[in-house]
């Protein structure tokens, strides 16, 4: 049996719940689907049923030649009912309100109550907490590819709800194992180090994984993506956070009335409950209500300072028939009527000019430096 076992820290609360929705837990099942995730990312390939194939042959699936999965995972969570928090706000005694007259939050730490406006009030595990996470195989090769994976998911990505937000960040403290050449303990004493670090070992972990497609645009994927480093490092995560949520809210509050602010995720919701979703006309108007954002924010913590981080992930926003839809949703005769008041093709504009004004303000952005064929 290969093995190898991950020490970690939560930077960042962490919302992940179970069936129960009060019921706060370290769930197996997030884990090894945000690990298929990146898996999928990192793969970039174009062949969707070979992409599936390969993917169910590692991690097992539903399909009729589906095997079981070759890669386990075990939590090992003994202390994390002391670990719960009820209230974010007092809890860290953040300062945040919101001006009713100018509609916006104000307050040095209004950046985390915009990133993370949907669950603040809920049950958190807190930052500090530590556990482990094994994954094992019998079966080598499968262990290299969700061991890849598993590297991105935890330095590129977070886990829980709000995790595009910056909730539930992870860092790796130790490793019992062979990692296969991947260093999971972040590096640098400034943010052009850890920076390379990161670049460095997503290129590694692409090599175990690939090959890949170069020009793979189907689905979200590693190969056209890009991050930021903050120049500033912080002393606690949540300054960390709040800096880029600040910075995130000033730009779409500037956007509220732009159909293109779909393209940071779907539905956006007005307040008169109009909202803009995704929509296709080719399908009896088949409707996409939620799509998650491209761009992804997250906490790193390294030589005892915090950096946030902004991921900027490639691939299609939506399917190439479809496009955004800004709607007005009311019952008519007891029936639910869907009414399309503005609609437009999805534009990467507002994402990039966002991008354009983070990156000039710190160290500039960085692409994955990754080796694709034309498969």
């Amino acid at each position: 049996m290969y093995t190898v076992e991950f020490d970690l820290k939560l930077l960042t609360p962490l919302y992940m719940f179970g069936a129960e929705p009060n019921y706060l837990e370290l769930r197996t099942p997030e884990i090894k689907g945000m690990i298929r995730f990146w898996w999928r990312a990192l793969k970039c390939c174009k062949n969707v049923s070979k992409l599936k194939e390969k993917e169910e042959e590692i991690f097992g699936g539903t399909s009729v030649k589906a095997r079981k999965s070759e890669v386990r995972i075990m939590i090992k969570d003994s202390r994390i009912d002391r670990n719960i928090g009820s209230d974010l706000k007092n809890d860290y005694r953040l300062n945040w309100r919101y001006d009713s007259e100018n509609k916006v939050l104000i307050g040095k730490d209004r950046g985390i109550g915009y990133l993370l406006y949907s669950v603040v009030r809920k049950k958190y595990l807190k930052p500090g907490i530590t556990f482990k996470i094994i994954l094992y195989s019998r079966e080598e090769e499968a262990l290299k590819n969700a061991v890849a994976a598993f590297w991105c998911a935890v330095n590129l990505g977070g886990f829980g709800s709000r995790a595009r937000r910056g909730a539930g960040s992870l860092t790796v403290v130790s490793v019992v194992g062979d990692t296969y050449g991947l260093d999971f303990v972040p590096k640098g004493k400034i943010s052009q180090e850890l920076a390379h670090w990161i670049l460095e070992n997503v290129s590694k972990a692409s090599d175990i994984i690939g090959p890949i497609n170069i020009d793979c645009n189907d689905y979200t994927n590693i190969i056209s993506s890009s991050f930021i480093v903050s120049k500033e490092s912080y002393n606690t995560w949540h300054d960390a956070l709040s800096d880029i949520g600040k910075m995130y809210m000033n730009f779409r509050n500037g956007m509220r009335n732009n159909i293109q602010n779909g393209i940071f995720g779907l539905p956006v919701v007005h307040s008169n409950k109009n909202r803009v979703i995704g929509k296709s006309d080719k399908y009896d108007k088949y409707i996409i209500n939620r799509r998650s954002s491209p761009l992804l924010f997250k906490v790193l913590e390294c030589n005892g300072k915090y950096h946030w981080m902004a991921l900027k992930l490639g691939g299609s926003f939506l399917q190439e028939d479809m496009y955004l839809a800004f709607v007005k949703e009311e019952k008519i005769n007891g029936r639910k009527e869907i009414t399309t008041l503005e609609n437009a093709k999805p534009s990467y504009a507002l994402l990039d000019k966002f991008w354009d004004e983070v990156k000039k303000n710190n160290d500039g952005d960085y692409r994955f430096n990754i080796r694709g064929e034309n498969l």
